[in-house]
């Protein structure tokens, strides 16, 4: 992201369409998003969010980064490229056995190859995509999908994140409130909250510490506090995008021996709005990712004050 500052017109798509898993023969909805930034004119970076829909006994998603090539630059009318990555997937899979965990979340990493194609409008930043993607795992079902898009291209500011702009902006304190989904063939919910400090570290870099309150399901009662580091990009004065990970303490569960420590770690994928200089709105999608077969999705809305 550092090397690729200069270039111009980084771009955001969301995805639906349609996904064949192909040892199985079954069909499935997909969904996903992307965020596609150009470090030369025919060559490009992208972070994508994936899911795979609901395959049965399967409920698989997961995040992916890829290198493409492009036909050249973005004129109007229609572009071609191909990509080709690593996708980390998290897939809750049935368990056929008499134990009494009816499900599984496995985690793993998998080949991605994509084939896209862009129709752009002329004197327009909104565009069209269809995308072509082959997911490749290894000892799990491989999948074929085919996704129509819709995207829009931003120009950036000058390479910098808003809050390093002044120096009296790079740290917020952001409450949060939203809703918890346990990885479960059942996807139990629970109302959720959290509190999180930021902190501007580097230039492309913000660090964050969460206390997280993920509710009181059957399959989970977990509290803890979240270390992260984040991958940050403004899109224009208003808007920025991040991607962060990192360890996530004090997770617990019951179970027969009373409270147990386990270890599990937080990935996200999250927007902030800046409503003025100091006040700022934040969506952030979170992935608590576990190694006792209690992975959550944490969908969390704030406010923030920045300082």
């Amino acid at each position: 992201m550092a090397a690729a500052a200069s270039a111009p017109a980084q771009e955001v798509t969301g995805y639906a369409g349609t996904l064949r898993v192909n040892e199985a023969n079954e069909h499935t909805f997909t969904a996903g998003a992307s965020y596609t930034h150009p470090v030369h004119e025919y060559l490009a970076l992208s972070v994508s969010y994936l899911n795979e829909g609901h395959p049965i006994d399967h409920h698989r998603d997961g995040v992916a980064g890829q290198v493409w090539v492009r036909s050249g630059p973005n004129q109007p009318g229609w572009s071609v490229a191909a990509g080709a990555g690593q996708y980390f997937y998290f897939d809750t899979s049935q368990l056929h056995s008499d134990s009494s965990t009816k499900y599984t979340n496995d985690h793993g990493w998998a080949a991605i190859y994509s084939l896209q194609a862009t129709y752009h409008y002329a004197d327009s930043r909104w565009y069209n995509q269809v995308q072509i993607n082959r997911i490749s795992p290894s000892g799990k079902d491989s999948t074929t999908s085919l996704m129509l898009g819709v995207g829009y291209q931003f120009n950036g500011v000058k390479g910098d994140k808003l809050h390093l702009e002044g120096p009296t902006t790079d740290e917020a304190i952001t409450l949060m409130a939203g809703q918890g989904i346990n990885n479960s063939l059942s996807s139990e919910t629970a109302a959720i909250a959290g509190l999180e400090y930021r902190r501007a570290v580097g230039r492309y870099v913000d660090w964050t510490v969460t206390a997280l309150y993920e509710g009181n399901t059957p399959q989970s009662k977990r509290n803890g506090v979240a270390t992260q580091l984040w991958l940050i990009r403004s899109l224009n004065q208003k808007v920025e995008l991040g991607m962060g990970a990192g360890p996530y303490f004090n997770a617990k569960v019951p179970d027969a021996e009373g409270q147990r420590s386990h270890k599990a770690g937080l990935i996200s994928i999250g927007g902030r709005y800046h409503l003025a200089k100091r006040v700022v709105a934040q969506a952030t999608w979170n992935r608590v990712v576990t190694d006792y077969h209690r992975d959550a999705d944490l969908f969390l809305i704030g406010l923030g004050y920045s300082f």
